[in-house]
């Protein structure tokens, strides 16, 4: 096994990380990456209180009490307004990268505020009628829809933070902008020089969200919903699966796309599902999403403990980071932080292990191998104690996703292996860089 794992191994490292590496080298890949990281604090914080607020031992529930929504307060801290912190994030790193390696010498701050305004514009504050208390009229209440604030928007905040920075240096370096005196103070000359050019980025995403009626964040997501195929079929399971893990490999959360088109149907079929079981009768649907939940989507454990073996100082202490987090399905961390989210040395065994297990589960469950999980079960249990008590106790269920897990390693392991090397010659590099430039 050793010997066929290290062919593997030298085979992704020769033939398919190369260019995979190179790949990730350009520079808007570059930006993405400096994106999960400037993010990955929050995410750790949010996946600790979400820990703390849902762990699913009953004793422990029963003792918090109605503290359990206190603690749940701060669960989405992370990823209730990624999005936001994206544009933030992803305008920082596209200035510095151009500062630093085309030696530029943009202020940051305008830029980024500036990608920030336009995120906002784009997704603009809504008037709703609603009841308060003590009132029996409804009255008006303005305030900015979330909708796109979180992970489902991810992927337009990128969109929208890249482009408002180089809508902004188009003009800077035609220097259209306002000039003043020598004496004038840096500060306000760099707020009045960015006059010009920041009412030009904001008078197209205006014309874009509001003259042509364009809604950039929707745009994205219902590009995907007529690929999304809905019914009681194993092509039904693969195509989600798929769509699934590619979404969350740009960024873009894929359990809220798939859901946010198949969720009706898939709450019929299981709920039709659990009617049936209640009353002993046989289970009307196979493929649903709750088989999807616990068969499936069973968390990135295997990759947060592969990460363990890394000689990498960051790859080994990312794997000791995400690991509590990703025990309770918790993924983000590593999607976002490593990142899994466009680096295509990741995103291919990301994609890979989930479909292949998908195709087992789809024929093991018709020919009575595994069980059809009917009850549904809180999305933060582990994914074997989750798979046990949605199929009512069933060893065969546990013994799968346990399978599972072992199989995603095998398949992660020589794409981390072959990141690791190469982040380690980065790290030898950076310390051999240290030690020469270091004073006598």
């Amino acid at each position: 096994m050793g010997f066929r794992m290290d062919h593997i191994t030298k085979f992704v490292e020769e033939k398919i990380a190369p260019p995979l590496i190179k790949f990730s080298q350009y520079r808007y890949i570059q930006v993405i990456q400096r994106t999960g990281l400037g993010i990955m604090s929050l995410l750790i914080i949010g996946s600790i209180f979400t820990l703390l607020s849902a762990f699913p031992v009953p004793a422990y529930q029963a003792f918090l009490g109605g503290f359990k929504t206190t603690l749940a307060s701060a669960a989405g801290v992370g990823t209730a307004f990624i999005a936001l912190y994206t544009v933030i994030t992803t305008s920082y790193a596209l200035v510095e990268w151009y500062n630093k390696n085309k030696g530029e010498k943009t202020d940051i701050i305008q830029p980024m505020i500036l990608a920030v305004a336009s995120y906002l514009l784009i997704n603009p504050v809504q008037t709703v009628n609603t009841l308060v208390k003590g009132s029996k009229t409804p009255v008006p209440f303005a305030g900015l829809p979330v909708t796109y604030m979180g992970a489902i928007g991810v992927f337009s905040a990128i969109m929208v933070g890249i482009l408002s920075v180089e809508m902004y240096r188009f003009f800077i370096r035609r220097h259209w902008t306002i000039k003043l005196p020598d004496n004038v103070p840096p500060m306000v000359s760099s707020s009045f020089s960015a006059l010009i050019p920041a009412t030009c980025v904001i008078v197209i995403w205006w014309l874009f969200r509001f003259v042509l009626n364009l809604d950039l964040p929707k745009l994205i997501s219902d590009v995907f919903q007529p690929l999304v195929v809905v019914g009681d079929t194993p092509w039904a399971v693969l195509v989600a699966t798929f769509l699934n893990r590619v979404l969350w490999s740009v960024g873009i959360h894929g359990g809220n796309i798939v859901s946010g088109v198949a969720g009706t149907f898939w709450t019929q079929m299981f709920t039709a599902n659990q009617t049936a079981f209640q009353a002993g009768k046989a289970l009307p649907y196979t493929f649903t999403s709750v088989l999807m939940d616990n068969y499936i989507w069973t968390g990135v454990l295997p990759l947060a403990v592969v990460l363990l073996t890394c000689k990498s100082q960051r790859l080994k202490k990312m794997g000791w980071l995400a690991l509590p987090a990703a025990i309770f399905n918790i993924g983000e961390p590593l999607i976002f932080g490593l990142p899994i989210m466009l680096n295509p040395l990741m995103m291919i065994p990301f994609i890979l292990s989930s479909f292949i297990i998908a195709i087992v589960a789809v024929i093991m469950v018709p020919l009575h191998w595994l069980p059809v999980p009917v009850l549904t079960i809180p999305w933060i249990t582990p994914a074997p104690i989750k798979a046990f008590l949605s199929t009512n106790g069933s060893w065969a269920a546990v013994a799968f996703v346990v399978v599972g897990w072992l199989f995603s390693m095998a398949v992660f392991y020589p794409f981390v292996k072959a990141m690791d090397n190469a982040e380690l010659k980065g790290e030898l590099l950076q310390d051999d860089t240290d030690k020469v430039s270091a004073p006598e």
